[in-house]
């Protein structure tokens, strides 16, 4: 299990949820690929879904009214 496949099951998230925080860049092909983990994930991907996760975070923690903390590159795709 990837990094980002433990962040999408702590959130109960899907991969269709990540696409639809970013519909113009994001697709659902690209977050598979990530979440499964088996190839490098480009770095212009990682940084969209980065961005997607970071954007779903803020958007749960105002529902909920608490803190996030915001992931940076490293900690989800390391180097």
């Amino acid at each position: 299990m990837t990094k980002l496949d433990e962040i999408l099951h702590s959130l109960e998230a899907s991969n269709h949820d990540l696409v639809e925080m970013l519909p113009a860049n994001l697709n659902h092909k690209m977050v598979q690929k990530a979440r499964l983990g088996k190839k490098p994930v480009p770095k212009h991907t990682q940084d969209l879904i980065l961005q997607a996760v970071n954007a779903l975070l803020r958007e749960k923690a105002v529902t909920e009214d608490k803190k996030v903390k915001q992931y940076k590159r490293v900690e989800i795709f390391g180097e």
